[in-house]
């Protein structure tokens, strides 16, 4: 595939993926209402993240195997998410991830930084493809990218639990 020029490639991580179908029920014109257009955005997931997401809907959150399924699916069609799959070139990229996590864990003397095993996979092939901005909750996750010279958005929490909050009092009305 070619450079597209002018698009800013956002990376979704596990956590934004769960939030974006929990909280914004895989509607992207709800995200758009937090500032998120397209074109010129395009939305990258990491394909270990699949598992994670649905597992985490089904024992956290309560969906059923196929709810969370379809929610996933709906959410790739909404945002027409493009997965990246981890290749043997990757190795080297991931090895910079993980020294560069501990190098943030070193810097801030902090061993909550430290990332796993899936999260230095998913910004090993950020890396490799180029992402622009990475969106994520996890603290370590973002001070890793940020180290690696990867612009980061954080999860507005106070936002997505507010929106929460405002959901379930609808629902009691």
């Amino acid at each position: 595939m070619g450079e597209l020029k002018g698009f800013v490639k956002n990376g979704l991580d596990s956590s934004t993926l769960i939030n974006l179908i929990v909280v914004f029920h895989a509607e992207f014109d709800e995200f758009r209402a937090k500032g998120f257009t397209f074109p010129p955005n395009l939305f990258h997931y990491h394909a270990v993240s699949y598992s994670e997401v649905i597992g985490i809907l089904i024992n956290k959150h309560g969906f059923s195997k196929e709810k969370a399924k379809n929610s996933f699916e709906k959410l790739k069609r909404e945002f027409d998410l493009q997965e990246i799959k981890r290749i043997d070139s990757d190795e080297t990229y991931e090895q910079l991830v993980e020294d560069a996590n501990k190098e943030v864990v070193r810097k801030e003397r902090n061993p909550d930084l430290e990332i796993g095993e899936l999260d230095i996979i998913i910004i090993g092939g950020f890396l490799r493809e180029g992402i622009n901005i990475v969106h994520s909750g996890d603290n370590g996750f973002l001070k890793t990218c940020k180290y690696l010279n990867i612009n980061i958005a954080p999860m507005p929490e106070r936002d997505i639990r507010k929106e929460n909050e405002i959901k379930k009092l609808l629902k009691k009305h």
